[in-house]
């Protein structure tokens, strides 16, 4: 998952699909500005991706997925996509 590996590259190089809704959830460790935070693993620059119709930036370390906030988020974006709200 180097910067530099050839896939990282070209992934990163792919827009999402304008048929795809995005959401994004965004750890980041807090303590500097948005642009140049990370989440000790990802920076917040390279995770955010325009065509997300929702960002979620949550304070917590990179591995957020048992994050409370997290959570819900995934749950509030579920719901939505469900007709739910």
């Amino acid at each position: 998952m180097k910067p530099s590996n050839v896939f990282m590259r070209t992934l990163a190089s792919i827009r999402v699909d304008p048929a795809v809704t995005a959401h994004s959830i965004i750890p980041v460790l807090g303590g500097k500005p948005r642009e140049e935070d990370d989440d000790g693993v990802v920076k917040y620059s390279s995770a955010h991706i325009e065509e997300a119709v929702s960002e979620k930036v949550i304070k917590s370390g990179h591995s957020v997925q048992g994050n409370p906030e997290a959570i819900e988020e995934v749950r509030r974006i579920l719901l939505e996509h469900a007709g739910v709200r």
